[in-house]
């Protein structure tokens, strides 16, 4: 059988198994994203860190093309059991990589090992890759290190299981955003605070310490109905099982989606003209001024009557660390900030992120609260009705 009829066989007409990746304790958000995506995609149990699925290649373009909350999903190529290097290389050295990956690719490995006798993970990547180079000699096709595709090998109590990266980029990079920030919030940690805070894209949403936007902007994604996948590409897109035409079908019917509203329901503020500028020239290139309005002003001297008479939510994401300017101090900020939501945004949801638990425990917000985590800093995220 040929490689098209083998690829057409086991790749595009089979069902594999995949597994999206999520920060450890919200997996349930993305669970609930899974089950209204597609009938033919079976959800499978939930652990650690992500969700595992089973569907074809068009559920995985349907997910990567809609998760919001996702950092990436990976499709599970093999699962075996390896005490010794011996049995690492036979059953890598029999698997159809020419059925995966772009030929002549040699992937990048991210190799993890968990109570297993082959510890050694750059010895267990340079196994693999040795064997991936072997193969596509024996094919008579060149091969070179690739950069857009990488193995994640998993090692743990002597299984291994090697799952294909589908994304490349983590999916927090929609493709909208170009202009910079210091330490700015990623997408999806953005889109699970507010889908935490129970936003409502029917109502007002209030960003009024927006830096860069985050918040803003995928809102407005929600609130518009446009998918976050909509202008990036992704590692799928270089296999030999890629279909470009269905694809596009995809990207069509989501973009037939989108919505367009009649005045903007999303307020963006903050202090800095130059952040204010560069996150409108965002929102103009991507048809989101339908949605967001953005206005350079002071958040203790706003009211909840500048952006809505109707509540709605208002999410916070005040300056710590490199954002805090040497002279704030930080317990005097968020104690102002405390004092300022109760005054003035009476009947609100909010969502206020806060660098540590101590200083959450000594603002008087009986909020809920959770844990994240962003960029190697733990944060607490409390958010409640006011």
């Amino acid at each position: 059988m040929n490689l098209d009829k083998r690829i057409k066989r086991h790749v595009i007409g089979a069902r594999h198994a995949f597994f999206a990746v999520t920060l450890p304790g919200f997996e349930n958000l993305v669970r609930q994203e899974l089950e209204g995506l597609c009938p033919t995609l079976e959800l499978e149990a939930q652990t650690k860190g992500g969700v595992a699925f089973n569907g074809r290649l068009t559920d995985l373009y349907l997910a990567s093309l809609h998760l919001q909350t996702a950092g990436r999903i990976l499709m599970r190529l093999a699962a075996f059991k390896a005490t010794g290097f011996s049995q690492l290389e036979k059953q890598t050295r029999a698997m159809a990589w020419s059925l995966f990956l772009p030929a002549g690719a040699i992937p990048q490995c991210n190799i993890t090992a968990h109570h297993s006798r082959l510890y050694h993970t750059q010895a267990v990547a340079e196994r693999i890759q040795k064997n991936i180079v072997t193969h596509w000699t024996e094919l008579g096709i060149p091969s070179a290190p690739s950069t857009d595709q990488t193995l994640f090998v998993r090692l743990l109590d002597d299984a291994v299981s090697i799952s294909l990266d589908s994304s490349g980029e983590n999916l927090y990079r929609r493709g909208m955003k170009t202009h910079a920030a210091q330490a700015p919030l990623r997408e999806t940690l953005a889109a699970m605070i507010l889908r935490i805070a129970g936003y409502d894209p029917a109502l007002p949403l209030a960003d009024p310490m927006c830096g860069a936007g985050t918040f803003s902007l995928e809102a407005a994604l929600m609130a518009k109905a446009v998918a976050p996948g909509l202008c990036r590409r992704f590692a799928f897109m270089q296999w030999p099982a890629f279909q470009p035409r269905q694809w596009q079908y995809l990207k069509n019917s989501a973009s037939r989606e989108i919505k367009q509203l009649e005045h903007p329901i999303i307020w963006a503020s903050d202090m800095d003209a130059g952040a204010c500028a560069r996150l409108a020239t965002c929102i103009s290139q991507n048809n989101l001024g339908d949605a967001i309005h953005v206005s350079q002003k002071d958040f203790f001297g706003l009211h909840s009557d500048d952006f809505s008479a109707q509540p709605g939510l208002i999410v916070l994401n005040p300056p710590f660390g490199l954002r805090l300017p040497a002279e704030t101090n930080k317990e005097n900020l968020y104690r102002r900030i405390a004092v300022k939501l109760h005054q003035d945004f009476k009947g609100w949801q909010a969502a206020l992120l806060v660098p540590d638990k101590r200083l959450a425990g000594t603002l008087d917000l009986p909020f809920k609260t959770y844990r994240l985590k962003h960029g190697g800093l733990k944060l607490i995220l409390l958010t409640g009705r006011l």
